[in-house]
């Protein structure tokens, strides 16, 4: 489905579904996964784990910059991103959505975010994932980041929500 096709879906929810708000930009690396762990707790609600009608997946005027969203696969290395902020598909120039995690993220990485989606899923709760992997130009990068669960319309939880960060070592 695409970005689009979740746009539209958007618009057609109800009034209670929930939208992710526009955040200045500017906010230093641990905001960014906390403003996306928090718009997540809010947007579950009552339930165990939010929607994503409720998340507002699709709302252009949201701050996406530096969340994803991921298509879950039983061999998670094989999972897709559905939705990636600008400066994530930048980073890992990413050519277009719909690649996997290991066709886009560096060898290094993949292992961890493969992981923190399988606990994610698993869990049915937020994991936190931080630490460092070499990037091509073989600088150290600091990165830190958050998979949460996400369902679809239906009660599968098959999706994972999150947010990236990261920095050059010193």
């Amino acid at each position: 489905m695409s970005l689009q096709n979740f746009k539209d879906l958007n618009e057609t929810a109800s009034a209670e579904a929930e939208t992710m708000p526009v955040q200045p930009a500017g906010h230093d690396e641990r905001r960014a996964t906390g403003r996306a762990g928090s718009n997540w707790q809010a947007a579950r609600g009552a339930a165990d784990v939010p929607s994503l009608i409720s998340l507002g997946v699709g709302d252009m005027t949201a701050d996406w910059s530096n969340r994803f969203l991921i298509r879950g696969d039983e061999d998670m290395p094989h999972a897709v991103f559905i939705a990636c902020g600008d400066t994530l598909q930048s980073e890992w120039q990413m050519e277009r959505l719909g690649e996997t995690l290991e066709d886009s993220l560096p060898v290094e990485l993949c292992s961890r975010f493969a992981e923190g989606c399988r606990r994610s899923l698993e869990e049915g709760c937020p994991v936190p994932v931080e630490g460092s992997y070499r990037n091509e130009a073989n600088h150290e990068v600091l990165f830190r980041c958050v998979m949460m669960p996400v369902r679809a319309m239906n009660d599968a939880v098959e999706f994972v929500y999150g947010a990236y960060s990261h920095r050059l070592a010193a």
